[in-house]
C-alpha cells in the first residue's frame, strides 16, 4: 500500500516556482458533464432511460480505482484507455438497460479525449505560462493528453505524468520522473489538483502544491468539512483545505495572480 510521505514542501516564497504541473481530470477539465451528456444522449437514442450522472461518476471511480491499484501493485503498464474502456463495459452491463456493442463502447470511451475545459482554465493556463513552464502531470497518457488538449485548446508546453513513469499516481516514480524530464528539482516544482490526496502525494516528495477547488466537480455533491467516520466521499467534491499547501486558490486565475505576486516580490 503506498502512503504520503510526510510534508517536505518548502516554505511559500522561499523557491521560485519554475514550473506547474497538473492533475487534469477534475482539475483542468469537467468529467462528469460531458459523460453524462453523452450517456443521456446515448440511451434517448436507444430509447431507454438511465441515471446517466451516477454512471459518469461509478466510471470515473472506477477509474480511480484501477489506476490505484496499478500503482500500488507495480503491475504491468496498460494504456489508459484500455483501462477506461474495460471499466465503461462493466459499468454499462450493470447499469445501462440495453446490449451494447463493441464498437459501442469504443465510441463511448473515446469521450475522455473530448472532455471540455472549467470556464477559467485555458485563460488562467495562458498566463500561468507566462510564469513558468506548465505541464499535465496526469494518469492520462501520451495519446490521451495530446488529444485532450487539443479538443480543449489546452496550451501545456509538454506532456509529463504516467507514460514518463509508466506508473499510475500515485507511485512516487510518477511525480519524481516528471520532475527529473524538466531537469528540476521537486522544489521547483509546484503540483496543483483539486484532489488533496495528490498533493499529499507530491508534497511527500517535495514539490510545492496548489489546491484549486472545483466545487461542480461531481454535479453538486460536496465534501463536508467534518467527514462522518467510514463514509466514502470519492463522489463528491473537495472545497474544504484539508492540508498545508503551498496556495489555496479559488480558480485558476486566482492561482495565477498569486504566483505572479510571488515571483515580483
Amino acid at each position: 500500500m503506498i502512503e504520503p510521505l510526510p510534508n517536505r514542501s518548502p516554505p511559500r516564497g522561499a523557491r521560485p516556482i519554475q514550473a506547474l504541473v497538473f492533475d487534469t481530470f477534475g482539475t483542468v477539465v469537467d468529467f462528469y458533464h460531458p459523460m453524462k451528456r453523452q450517456f443521456e444522449a446515448f440511451a434517448e437514442a436507444r430509447g431507454v432511460s438511465c441515471d446517466a450522472g451516477k454512471m459518469a461518476v461509478d466510471w470515473r471511480t472506477a477509474y480511480i480505482f484501477s489506476t490505484f491499484a496499478q500503482a500500488t501493485e507495480e503491475s504491468e503498464f496498460r494504456p489508459l484507455r484500455e483501462i477506461n474502456r474495460d471499466n465503461l463495459a462493466v459499468v454499462m452491463a450493470a447499469e445501462f438497460p440495453a446490449a451494447v456493442s463493441a464498437a459501442e463502447l469504443d465510441e463511448l470511451a473515446g469521450v475522455w479525449q473530448r472532455l471540455e475545459p472549467w470556464p477559467d482554465a485555458v485563460n488562467g493556463l495562458q498566463r500561468l505560462k507566462r510564469s513558468a513552464i506548465i505541464a499535465p502531470l496526469s494518469n492520462g497518457n501520451f495519446s490521451d493528453m495530446v488529444r485532450l488538449s487539443r479538443y480543449a485548446g489546452l496550451p501545456w508546453d509538454v506532456v509529463l505524468g504516467a507514460s514518463i513513469s509508466g506508473f499510475y499516481k500515485p507511485h512516487p516514480r510518477t511525480y519524481l520522473e516528471s520532475v527529473a524530464a524538466l531537469a528540476l528539482q521537486p522544489e521547483d516544482v509546484c503540483m496543483v489538483a483539486a484532489h488533496q490526496m495528490d498533493l499529499a502525494f507530491a508534497a511527500g516528495h517535495g514539490l510545492q502544491t496548489a489546491f484549486v477547488s472545483r466545487p461542480n466537480e461531481f454535479g453538486g455533491p460536496v465534501k463536508p468539512a467534518e467527514s462522518e467516520p467510514n463514509r466514502n466521499y470519492i463522489g463528491a467534491a473537495e472545497v474544504h483545505v484539508e492540508g498545508d499547501w503551498t496556495y489555496c486558490a479559488s480558480d485558476f486565475e486566482d492561482l495565477a495572480q498569486q504566483v505572479e505576486q510571488d515571483l515580483l516580490a
